[in-house]
């Protein structure tokens, strides 16, 4: 059999420095933009919202918040701690999800809606709550370029996030959006990736409500394995990873939003304004910080 003579690459390069062909190059990485005091305060904020998640808060004290930005972008996390559903208190996504949208609000400047109680009534599933009547009122005095709707999904999910659009409906003609968002994530290293698993399309979800006045909206089914960041050193790494593509994702369609610190108050475990403490939900699977999804 006759003998192939194939170049080395190392010699392929000697031939265009000395013919002064230019060799084609990959894009050079961006400078990282999440800091270590970041998911530190994520971590901090993850462990108060996971420990607020069957509390029922007191009646003067408010069971979610919002945290305003400059942004034009809301995020929201209306599963960060228990919803009330069909009659019952169903298991949180998390404090992870209401930490990563602090997080997007304090580095990224979106405006950030998130349960910090136990809610009375899921923003996800009614629209007949203060939760919806807030961000009503924020896309009429906001006019926002969109909503993400962040929510965890099971660990045992193949994905690393599903993206809801409600079949394509949700963008609004804005295709560009989701193929913006699809190359943040995969730049950071997160490339398992799925299409209207959940597609927001069932039930009064956020992503529907923000379509229906005009707003594009994407729901992102997160998988747990990336919304856990006190659980271990790799699992804050992860945190870390899904939060700088977020945050080039919201620069890149906002710029000039990014803040050089969070500058936010670290939630408190905040005891004195708990009522009463939920027994255990019976559908959650266990898990050492509580961040199981219904999904």
């Amino acid at each position: 059999m006759k003998a192939t003579w194939r170049p080395a690459a190392g010699a392929l390069l000697l031939v265009g420095a000395l013919c002064g062909c230019a060799a084609p190059q990959a894009p050079l990485p961006g400078k990282a933009l999440i800091g270590v005091a970041s998911i530190d305060a994520a971590i901090r904020d993850e462990r108060a919202l996971n420990n607020r998640a069957d509390c029922v808060a007191v009646a003067s004290t408010p069971w979610f918040a919002v945290d305003p930005g400059e942004a034009a972008i809301i995020v929201t996390a209306p599963h960060a701690t228990r919803p009330f559903r069909e009659g019952v208190y169903r298991f949180a996504d998390g404090g992870g999800t209401g930490a990563l949208a602090r997080a997007l609000n304090q580095i990224a400047g979106a405006t950030a809606i998130y349960t910090v109680y136990a809610s009375p009534s899921d923003p996800n599933y009614y629209d007949d709550n203060e939760f919806k009547q807030t961000l009503e009122r924020l896309l009429v005095q906001q006019r926002p370029a969109f909503v993400l709707d962040i929510h965890a999904s099971h660990p045992n999910r193949p994905y690393d996030v599903d993206l809801g659009t409600m079949g394509g409906a949700s963008l609004l003609g804005q295709t560009r959006l989701l193929a913006d968002l699809v190359e943040a994530l995969r730049a950071e290293g997160i490339a398992n990736l799925s299409l209207d698993y959940f597609s927001a399309r069932e039930q009064q979800t956020l992503t529907k409500f923000a379509t229906a006045r005009g707003v594009p909206a994407i729901q992102l089914e997160i998988n747990a394995t990336w919304l856990n960041p006190s659980r271990s050193d790799l699992a804050a790494h992860r945190f870390s990873q899904l939060l700088q593509a977020l945050v080039r994702f919201v620069e890149k369609r906002s710029p000039g939003s990014l803040k050089t610190s969070t500058g936010a108050a670290a939630l408190s475990a905040d005891e004195a304004a708990c009522a009463v403490r939920l027994a255990p939900a019976r559908n959650a699977p266990p898990a050492p910080t509580g961040a199981r999804s219904p999904q």
